[in-house]
């Protein structure tokens, strides 16, 4: 399949926290299109016929549904079949990875706002600077701080 990640401690709410991210158009499923966003800001390069295949592999909640498209349920579904990374701090670091294109161990501004913006999320520059003062220091953000916001914090970026 295409998506192979694994976490041991990954809740339905952060799964469905997930799923309302990529689902740009908010329509309540997840074309081929929304799922390429995000694999590509993970680094991972799917072909449309990959994603087809992935969203054909998955199983059918319902006979109305759209056949092209993944719904929440077989997306949290799917998720938690493949989950494998042992721990947090690996479902951490690869998240973070996902910003960190560059792969130099920090977060800045322009490497955030491309991020966000690959995954339909729109932002100020006055807000990216907010998230980058609150998590990090210096004008970016490291791994540390990442996890430590992530760990320690209610909120979501």
């Amino acid at each position: 399949a295409v998506v192979s990640t694994q976490s041991t401690g990954t809740t339905d709410t952060e799964i469905h926290e997930l799923f309302q991210l990529m689902d740009v158009n908010k329509d309540q499923k997840l074309a081929p299109k929304e799922l390429d966003c995000v694999l590509r800001a993970l680094g991972i390069n799917a072909t449309e016929a990959d994603l087809i295949e992935f969203i054909g592999e998955l199983p059918t909640v319902d006979e109305g549904q759209d056949k092209d498209c993944v719904t929440y349920e077989q997306f949290a579904e799917s998720i938690k079949k493949n989950m494998a990374l042992t721990n947090e701090t690996d479902s951490l670091q690869v998240t973070f990875n996902a910003f960190d294109h560059a792969g130099d161990g920090f977060i800045d501004s322009d490497k955030l706002k491309s991020v966000l913006s690959n995954l339909g999320l729109q932002f100020q520059d006055g807000d990216i600077q907010n998230i980058i003062h609150q998590v990090g220091s210096e004008g970016r953000i490291s791994f540390d701080d990442f996890q430590r916001f992530m760990l320690n914090s209610d909120d979501i970026i």
